[in-house]
């Protein structure tokens, strides 16, 4: 569109005569503009454009302006810009709602502990069940402790725990009123409705809060209040007989994609009946462990879920055998994943379990597919799904690290992995295999990334109809390969022994200047392609940054390393050479050009040589160009302290001269001052005064 408006102006070049002169203007005007459409790798063909005699007199243009156009350019930058600032605002609110709520959920199960909360839930059980099952699961188990072979003691100990269970479900049901509405998180707020007046449209505030301990022991002494309180009383009164309950917490997270569902309004009379039970998923519920066989694990809501097949489900918490995709439902269940529909705008991220040793565990497998990538061996931190994970882990790390995992917890974090690592599924076209975070294709890798060899694929498909099927990989296959300057970015070398041997060829990476851009449109010309080639590698294939070494030269003065452009780059502290010393003092660059030079005059003569600091670039500044970052200098280390006294003196001979300046500006200003009022004197004798 910009070029058919371009081609219009030339149309409206008015002139008498159409001369050579007028035609050479005319293109002159219109590379101009072309060029101010053409991308970047153009830049260089309009750059020496030769100029013509100036304009003569008798000819003119008219030129439209394309203020359209212009804004329109604007608006599209300020979409982009509120794009960025839009994603990075549900990150933000996504990393500190995980924090909030891991927090939130370990300090809740801490509380479910307390023995005189365990002490008033025991009394609240029906004396009838104590007296009867109660004791007899207990007498039973002692029992079976001592003979665990006898097949007799296992099925009884398993028959009472199963009666009473299910007794204190249908007990629980009957007897917990839920009050007030729970967590409700299930979109982000509009813009317009950010002011508390309007909270009340999106939050219902009907729940007694609960700010400590006390607080929570008389909501659970009046049997009373919201869903998810009610699963966490459920958990400490399972406690309270000596069962091993765990109190799982789904973390309510907000997805931090650009799709994202809106808080409905609430209707206020319909919340007062149901409370809550418009939501079709849990939020809390409990895991108990079989006490008769720790490899079991049996899962328990009872608040929510309406079929009485789903209030108990039994799953195998770990095992000596393999998981294989036909025994995977043994171990895994979705009756817990929320399905979005019209009905359901709630999500699943993240689910924790938390045992009465105060361990909290990841147990999301056990609930949800597609997360293999959380267990791979290494995140992939360019990802928004490698952070999340990784600030995950680090919470869980953080949370537990007072407690130690007992065998049997190891064994049930093998077993989800393995769950993980084969309950996925593989995508059937391009753009999802290419947003997927758990598999890859060879066709999908990014142009620095290659598949590691000797890797097996897990499958095979057809995401292209240009293509056959091709294999399908985790993405923990990957190797991603950087170039010899993006390693030494990174404090590392290539090894001399992997130079001829890179994982990967690829065209030149962004060219960022105006003079590597010349440099690859010259090799194309050339017909030279192999110039432009980079070689990439993998972390493998690099060491620990070499160090240049100080020349000694045969006059027995030793020279600082420089490179080509009379500088040294040093990226991290550790690539300072030996012998050598990076001072990072301000202005130190200067005061010692000056000292060098003669401009500074010191008491002392001693010559102190020194190499400048490249530790970056900049290529936003001036666009096209590379400017270094300086950052201090090098010097020698039997010269740093000689280097030290000279920045010394001459930050003090700075200051003076700063000082006086400072003072003979001051009393120009005073001596500016006194003239106007020697004229505002004479002009008020003369005239008279005036305001």
């Amino acid at each position: 569109m910009n070029h058919t408006a371009e081609h219009n102006n030339e149309e409206l070049f008015l002139s008498d005569t159409s001369s050579e002169g007028d035609v050479n203007v005319k293109r002159r005007k219109t590379d101009k503009n072309e060029s101010s459409t053409d991308s970047d790798d153009d830049f260089s063909d309009w750059e020496d454009v030769p100029l013509n005699d100036p304009e003569t007199l008798d000819s003119f243009n008219i030129i439209i302006d394309n203020s359209k156009g212009n804004q329109e350019e604007k608006k599209n930058r300020d979409k982009l810009r509120a794009a960025i600032e839009n994603k990075q605002r549900r990150k933000t609110i996504h990393y500190l709602g995980m924090i909030s709520y891991m927090m939130h959920g370990f300090q809740r199960n801490k509380w479910l502990n307390s023995k005189e909360l365990l002490k008033k839930l025991r009394r609240m059980i029906p004396e009838s069940l104590i007296s009867t099952r109660v004791k007899k699961y207990n007498r039973v188990l002692k029992k079976f402790r001592l003979a665990p072979t006898d097949a007799s003691l296992k099925n009884e100990v398993y028959a009472n725990f199963i009666y009473i269970v299910k007794y204190l479900i249908k007990w629980f049901r009957l007897n917990y009123k839920c009050d007030s509405n729970g967590l409700r998180v299930l979109g982000y707020l509009p813009r317009k409705s950010i002011s508390s007046e309007n909270m009340n449209d999106y939050f219902p505030d009907s729940s007694v809060p609960i700010n400590d301990l006390k607080g929570f022991i008389s909501m659970a002494k009046k049997f009373k209040h919201n869903r998810d309180t009610g699963a966490q009383i459920f958990t400490a009164l399972l406690r309270s007989l000596g069962f091993q309950a765990r109190l799982v917490f789904s973390l309510p997270l907000l997805p931090t994609n650009r799709h994202v569902k809106i808080q409905p309004k609430l209707d206020h009379e319909k919340l007062q009946r149901n409370k809550d039970f418009d939501l079709l998923y849990p939020y809390f519920w409990t895991e108990v462990i079989n006490p008769i066989d720790e490899s079991e694990i049996f899962l328990i809501e009872n608040i929510c879920f309406f079929e009485e097949t789903k209030r108990l489900v039994r799953l195998k918490r770990f095992t000596g055998s393999n998981i294989t995709k036909e025994n995977l439902s043994e171990y895994y269940t979705d009756i817990y994943f929320p399905i979005q529909n019209q009905f359901n705008q709630m999500s699943m991220h993240y689910i924790v379990a938390m045992d009465n040793d105060n361990l909290i565990l990841d147990v999301s497998a056990r609930y949800m597919s597609d997360i293999s990538y959380r267990w791979f061996n290494r995140l992939d931190l360019r990802t928004d799904f490698g952070k999340e994970a990784m600030l995950f882990q680090s919470m869980l790390r953080y949370l537990n690290v007072r407690n130690t995992y007992q065998s049997t917890n190891n064994k049930e974090l093998d077993t989800l992995r393995n769950i993980a690592l084969l309950n996925y599924n593989i995508p059937s076209n391009f753009s999802s295999m290419k947003r997927n975070p758990n598999v890859v294709t060879v066709s999908t890798l990014r142009y620095n990334e290659v598949i590691e060899p000797n890797m097996k694929p897990i499958g095979k498909v057809k995401i292209d109809k240009k293509f056959l099927k091709e294999p399908v990989f985790f993405k923990n296959s990957i190797l991603v390969g950087k170039s010899e300057q993006q390693w030494k970015f990174l404090g590392r070398s290539i090894r001399n022994d992997q130079i001829n041997y890179p994982i990967k060829i690829t065209k030149a990476l962004k060219r960022q200047t105006i003079l590597k851009k010349r440099v690859f449109n010259a090799n194309i010309l050339n017909d030279t392609h192999e110039l432009n080639d980079i070689k990439l590698y993998a972390f493998k294939q690099t060491s620990p940054y070499i160090k240049p070494s100080v020349t000694k030269l045969p006059s027995g003065f030793l020279q600082l390393p420089r490179n080509e452009y009379g500088n040294i780059e040093i990226y991290k502290p550790f690539m300072v050479p030996e012998k050598c010393t990076w001072l990072t003092l301000s202005n130190i660059e200067n005061i010692l050009f000056d000292y060098q030079v003669g401009k500074l005059v010191l008491p002392f003569t001693d010559k102190v040589e020194y190499v400048s600091v490249v530790s970056g670039f900049n290529f936003t500044s001036k666009p096209g160009q590379a400017i270094p970052i300086k950052r201090g200098v090098l010097v020698l280390e039997q010269q740093a302290v000689l280097a030290k006294k000279i920045w010394l003196y001459g930050k003090m001979k700075r200051y003076e001269i700063e000082f006086r300046d400072n003072r003979l500006r001051a009393l120009g200003n005073w001596n500016e001052i006194l003239k106007r009022l020697k004229i505002k004197s004479m002009l008020e004798e003369k005239y008279g005064y005036m305001k």
